[in-house]
């Protein structure tokens, strides 16, 4: 659908990963979600882990709050 997309892990998504690893103690699967979505202006996050709630550049909507 358009509002779904596959991404690829670019060596700019690498970077952000590490720097959101390193200072919002993200792990690695997170902090490549979390990049990924800052770096291709992600509209809305979603996801039931309330830990994303410290990625500033996000909009995140926490699943188990809104259903």
């Amino acid at each position: 659908t358009p509002d779904v997309q596959m991404l690829p892990i670019t060596q700019a998504v690498l970077e952000e990963a590490a720097n959101l690893r390193a200072t919002m103690n993200l792990k690695t699967p997170d902090a490549l979600h979390a990049a990924t979505a800052a770096l291709n202006h992600c509209k809305l996050f979603v996801t039931n882990d309330s830990a994303f709630r410290r990625a500033s550049d996000l909009n995140v909507a926490i699943l188990s709050e809104i259903v």
